[in-house]
């Protein structure tokens, strides 16, 4: 019986761990779910970011003079078009 009760102790142990530590697990800051289809001006584009290899979308954020943020597709030609330039104009 004592047996039982200790085995039944650290199984209730455990558990509490193991949810204590998912809780407080480390995961992606931001990720996009869709892409902005249409192209933003570049003189509005004040820089931008990639998302997280995590994420289950790979994407840019797009972070405007207005403080908006956009999603849009990493392999489109006026994206890394719009990234070399800021590369440039920031280094």
């Amino acid at each position: 019986m004592r047996a039982l009760a200790l085995l039944l102790l650290c199984v209730f142990g455990s558990t509490l761990v193991s949810l204590t530590v998912a809780n407080y697990g480390i995961g992606p800051d931001s990720c996009c779910y869709h892409y902005y289809e249409r192209r933003v001006k570049f003189t509005n584009i004040r820089s931008y970011e990639l998302t997280d290899g995590r994420c289950s979308l790979p994407a840019v954020i797009l972070q405007t003079k207005g403080n908006v943020r956009i999603c849009v597709d990493p392999e489109a030609a006026w994206v890394k078009s719009a990234m070399t330039r800021l590369d440039q104009r920031n280094f």
